[in-house]
């Protein structure tokens, strides 16, 4: 149970408390990689009936009592149907998020660094179980493999997609 679960099991957002969740702190970047902010990101289903997640939430960091603890506030729950989520680097695991209004924002996973492959592994896992609900692949894709996508002229590793690829989130 992460800081984002404890989050939700307090106050007003109940009927989030049960709700399956997956988790991980992210610093928000430009496409470039410059930091811009801290987030926690989870992906939630609403109702255990659902096959696949429908929801985003986005949560920052506040200062809380005692001074040197930090919670989490809530600021955006977004539906998956509205968002397109994709691999934006896998050498500096981001991800990129496209929403339907066509504002981009980009991810770049917090870990200690002996999680972070692991940890970003099943980031590309969910973001291909959101793309095709038929199933999972059996371990971590290289960006080569990635369907669609195409070698961006300014990333000289070539593991970042051209803006306009993405992965959809289901219909």
């Amino acid at each position: 149970m992460g800081r984002l679960w404890h989050c939700l099991a307090q106050g007003e957002y109940g009927q989030l408390r049960d709700c399956p969740l997956f988790e991980s702190d992210f610093m928000q970047v430009t496409w470039s990689g410059e930091v811009a902010s801290r987030v926690t990101v989870g992906i939630a289903a609403t109702s255990p009936l659902l096959p696949l997640p429908d929801l985003m939430l986005l949560a920052r960091p506040v200062p809380a009592f005692p001074p040197d603890t930090e919670e989490l506030q809530l600021f955006g729950l977004l539906p998956l149907s509205c968002i397109r989520l994709s691999l934006h680097s896998h050498r500096c695991h981001q991800l990129r998020a496209r929403l339907a209004t066509g504002r981009t924002f980009y991810l770049q996973l917090l870990a200690p660094p002996r999680h972070l492959q692991r940890l970003f592994a099943c980031w590309i896992r969910l973001l291909f179980l959101l793309r095709d609900p038929g199933g999972c692949p059996p371990g971590p894709p290289s960006p080569q493999g990635l369907p669609g996508a195409v070698r961006d002229p300014q990333d000289p590793s070539g593991d970042r997609e051209e803006p306009g690829e993405a992965v959809p989130a289901p219909q």
